[in-house]
């Protein structure tokens, strides 16, 4: 009793500290937490660079029942946009592991587990991972419009999974001022994606599906229960045929 009263205790100095340190640059910051959370390290809570324009920011974060966080867990937002992130209960993340947001949402369910060095990014859009959900080491999601691992999703290390793309035309305009083009991705629940494969815009994978090692992902849907290798990715066999 006396060790949950201590963890809250200092949770809410953490959270006062943090609330007023985003103040600062216009960022409101709500924080609620479930009973059981446990910060190895307290995150750090910061703003981005950016300068706000128009409406002032916000930033909530919404955690469950039992989560563990490691040392060096970062959550940081940007000034101006209204940011949002909820990790459900009993998911652990790892050291380092960033969540950047420049608006829009990062939701990761309960029972997930987010290992060393991922990096999770919502830049207007919608991040969500489902129950049980893995991403091992230096795996890096981002969000300009939606991206959803259902359900026990497993991610090897160095998987990349981005729903945008910048499109520079040849000239010399600088390539942050150019149109980005989006389309969602979907990976189905109980896949796996093997170490450094890549979906792109507009990937929809199928359940109980596996993407090989290296493997790119791209725009198209995929079937279920098959082994998708090579780039660009294709169907080499149904994984039935391996009962």
């Amino acid at each position: 009793m006396l060790l949950a009263l201590g963890r809250r205790a200092r949770l809410a100095v953490w959270a006062a500290r943090a609330r007023t340190r985003m103040r600062w640059v216009g960022i409101d910051f709500s924080f609620s937490a479930g009973p059981g959370a446990v910060f190895v390290r307290p995150p750090f809570v910061l703003a981005g660079s950016e300068q706000p324009a128009g409406e002032a920011g916000s930033l909530d974060v919404v955690l469950g029942r039992n989560i563990r966080f490691a040392p060096g867990v970062i959550i940081e937002a940007e000034p101006g946009y209204r940011s949002r992130v909820e990790i459900g209960d009993g998911t652990r993340l790892g050291a380092n592991v960033h969540l950047y947001l420049r608006g829009g949402s990062i939701r990761i369910g309960p029972g997930c587990e987010i290992r060393d060095g991922c990096v999770l990014k919502a830049t207007g859009g919608e991040l969500e991972l489902g129950t049980q959900c893995f991403l091992s080491y230096g795996c890096v999601l981002h969000a300009t419009e939606r991206v959803q691992l259902e359900d026990r999703v497993g991610l090897g290390e160095r998987v990349s999974v981005i729903d945008s793309r910048h499109e520079t035309d040849g000239g010399d305009d600088h390539w942050t001022k150019q149109p980005i083009s989006t389309q969602p991705i979907v990976i189905g629940a109980n896949t796996l994606m093997f170490i450094n494969s890549v979906a792109t815009m507009g990937a929809h994978v199928g359940p109980n599906s596996q993407v090989a090692s290296g493997a790119i992902l791209r725009a198209g849907d995929y079937p279920p229960s098959v082994l998708l290798a090579g780039v660009p990715a294709e169907v080499v066999r149904t994984l039935a045929e391996d009962e």
